[in-house]
């Protein structure tokens, strides 16, 4: 599973180095924006694909989430301060009901419980780079990074002693441990045509975690 993402043709704009405070002041509030490692990056808007699966997923474990009074997910325009020089905005991050004191009004101030990448050729370097470090240094417990077009590139990992570890499908189940009782059968993430209806997922989620 450590195919690179197939190619998408984009531009990633920097700007010269900064902090968390100077990002929160200058960053555009109209486009997605990230500091990474002191630079803050601005990504070329994605794909329909990406935003298809984006907000698949959004819905979906925020859906089951509600259900189950477990906590609540945001999506890719929430920034995401876990340390001086590292705000990531991710595709998808859920915090769980013990942990909401870290959603803030300018965005979520520590590490979310659980984080969902969907990668790009603009971006997936920094995804599976200097952010998947940063994910792992700040206590992230479970990562995901999705590639749109297949399972070739996707990865899915669990913090165990402080390291992320891979972890694969079990019958092409993926279970997440920060949000008990949740699934997801990967072959929901690749559709031939349409994706399974959310309403439709959320009730064989809702049956089996009974």
């Amino acid at each position: 599973m450590s195919t690179p993402v197939r190619p998408i043709y984009s531009r990633v704009e920097i700007a010269e180095r900064m902090s968390a405070d100077d990002f929160f002041r200058d960053a555009p509030e109209d486009r997605k924006a990230e500091l990474i490692d002191g630079v803050m990056i601005v990504p070329s808007p994605p794909f329909t694909i990406h935003e298809r699966l984006q907000r698949f997923l959004l819905l979906l474990i925020q859906s089951y989430a509600e259900e189950r009074n477990l906590g609540e997910a945001f999506g890719s325009r929430t920034a995401v301060e876990l340390a001086p020089q590292q705000v990531p905005e991710p595709d998808l991050l859920f915090v769980s009901r013990a942990r909401l004191e870290i959603v803030q009004e300018k965005g979520v101030i520590g590490a979310p419980d659980f984080v969902i990448e969907v990668l790009s050729a603009s971006t997936s370097h920094y995804d599976r780079g200097a952010k998947f470090r940063a994910y792992e240094r700040a206590g992230v417990a479970e990562l995901w990074l999705i590639d749109p077009y297949g399972p070739d590139g996707t990865q899915f990992f669990q913090a165990r002693g402080g390291r992320f570890v891979e972890i694969f499908p079990n019958n092409h189940l993926v279970r997440v441990a920060a949000i008990p009782g949740f699934w997801i059968d990967v072959r929901w993430l690749w559709p031939q045509e349409s994706f399974i209806p959310v309403r439709q997922a959320l009730q064989v989620l809702l049956a089996t975690s009974a």
